[in-house]
This record gives structure tokens, sequence and C-alpha cells, in this order.
């Protein structure tokens, strides 16, 4: 299990979802579309917030990642991590 935050949100990850699916569950609409790692629509920064949290992905990404880059659409996390969430996005929250 991981925790998410993201601003005043906090959110577990089951063992085997998605981070995508995980903010699609508690209601974070942020844009996606192939869910195979190579489009780049879903990629977000993030920060982890513990030594021991690790990002794995089920599709190794087609798409060139900076080391504060992540593609939710196919990636696991374990430990803690942090969100930066575009303003568009964070709007919808509110």
């Amino acid at each position: 299990m991981a925790w998410v935050f993201i601003n005043q949100i906090k959110f577990y990850l089951h063992d085997d979802e998605t981070l995508l699916a995980g903010l699609l569950r508690v209601g974070v609409t942020t844009p996606y579309q192939c869910q195979e790692g190579y489009c780049g629509t879903c990629k977000l920064k993030h920060q982890k917030l513990t030594l021991s949290s690790s990002v794995s992905y089920v599709h190794e990404p087609l798409l060139m990642l900076a080391d504060d880059e992540i593609l939710p659409c196919c990636c696991r996390v374990s430990g803690v991590l942090s969100l930066t969430l575009s303003q568009s996005i964070l709007e919808d929250l509110s």
C-alpha cells in the first residue's frame, strides 16, 4: 500500500492499483489517453517523501521522463508520494 498527497488531499493506493486508477477512484480527474506509457498526456511531477518510496511501471514508458516526472497511467507506487497537479485540475477539485 502507498500513500499519495496532493495539497489537502491524501489517499492510499491498493497494492496492485496504478496511480491513475487511484486518482480516478478518489475523484481526481487528471487527463489521460493511452494508458500504456507512450503518449505523455497524464505526465505529472512528483516527489518521493520517504527514502523507501519507489515507482515501478507496469508498462515501461516509451516517453522520456525527467527525474521528477511520472506517468500515472502505467505506474505503481510504494511508500509515500507527493504529486504536483496543474492549476486546472486543482480548480476542478475545489
